[in-house]
């Protein structure tokens, strides 16, 4: 009986151990990194950089994968209902995991109960930007041509919903304007046509307007920060050309489901921050004018939900309504 009774004491304490153990060695597989939005926009471009690094420090790879659609939906949905191990983690935005709660109220999974917040990683600008020959070069010209256009203007936005889209609505509402929203599968694919002239303005995030407007394919005429960002020192902000109290930040977080086991979670967060502020990572945000941040779950946590109170008031300031 005794020998019996110590086999089963070790069987027990072998089995409580298991799991442990296979967090201890995580991660000992690939990770899969989900971007909600289509390749080439800033949710894109921040995630693949992360993952590389991410992929460096644990002699994993990190594959990212783009499940665009609805607004993010899709992709988000994905990973609210995928296995909580640790081995599938998103890129969020204050879109898919705030202001989409309030526009969509069946959303297929709920932003603040089916995911696990792991860190803010930084928080981004909008640019106003316009079609290079557009025969404008700040807010206030744009707004005086748009009302010489009899109604016959188009503006883009990354999706119906979005941060970009509010934002529009915001300077459109207040400046009594005329204008007509062409929604997109994510920033990359309206800025084609934003260069072209088939649609005349967007706000877009810095992370994707810069570049493009630092390479003369587009105009920036002013970002949406309260003050203006380290990464774009040049670019006056709406509330200083003339619009008051028009202050909209995004950001950007990194998310698993609910229930991922909190020694994975803690490991995530800190490995995520690590990566976050290395030099060269450093480099390449103030290139993309991206502000980086990077905070524990419950921080974050705390900012995704005060986000929804602010968004909710942005919506309805500007009436906006999403089918």
């Amino acid at each position: 009986m005794h020998r019996l009774g110590a086999s089963l004491w070790i069987a027990a304490l072998l089995a409580l151990a298991g799991p442990a153990a296979a967090q201890d060695a995580y991660p000992n597989k690939p990770v899969r990194w989900v971007v909600p939005f289509p390749a080439g926009g800033p949710t894109d471009t921040l995630s693949r950089v992360l993952a590389a690094k991410l992929g460096e420090q644990w002699g994993q790879s990190v594959v990212v994968e783009n499940k665009g659609g609805a607004s993010g939906a899709i992709g988000s949905d994905f990973v609210a209902k995928a296995q909580p191990d640790g081995y599938t983690i998103m890129l969020g935005t204050q879109s898919t995991h705030a202001s989409n709660m309030i526009f969509f109220p069946n959303l297929p999974y709920n932003p603040l109960t089916d995911f696990q917040p792991l860190t803010l990683i930084g928080t981004a600008c909008m640019a106003l930007v316009t079609a290079p020959d557009l025969p404008v070069n700040t807010p206030s010209e744009l707004v005086d041509w748009i009302k010489k256009q009899d109604g016959g203007v188009n503006y883009a936005s990354a999706a119906q919903g979005s941060s970009q889209h509010v934002a529009a609505e915001l300077m459109v509402k207040r400046a009594g304007l005329k204008a007509t929203h062409v929604p997109y599968r994510g920033s990359a694919a309206a800025m084609p046509d934003l260069m072209s002239g088939r649609v005349s303005f967007m706000f877009d995030n810095l992370p994707s307007a810069l570049p493009q407007a630092r390479a003369g394919k587009v105009k920036a005429l002013a970002q949406t920060c309260a003050t203006r960002s380290p990464s774009a020192p040049d670019l006056p902000t709406m509330i200083e050309a003339g619009f008051p109290d028009f202050a909209i930040e995004g950001w950007y977080g990194i998310f698993a489901p609910a229930k991922t086991p909190r020694p994975i979670v803690d490991k995530l967060s800190a490995d995520i921050n690590k990566a976050l502020k290395q030099p060269d990572s450093l480099e390449r945000w103030k290139a993309l004018g991206f502000d980086p941040i990077g905070t524990t779950p419950e921080a974050f946590a705390a900012r995704q939900k005060a986000d929804l109170a602010y968004w909710k008031k942005m919506i309805e300031d500007t009436g906006i309504k999403v089918e």
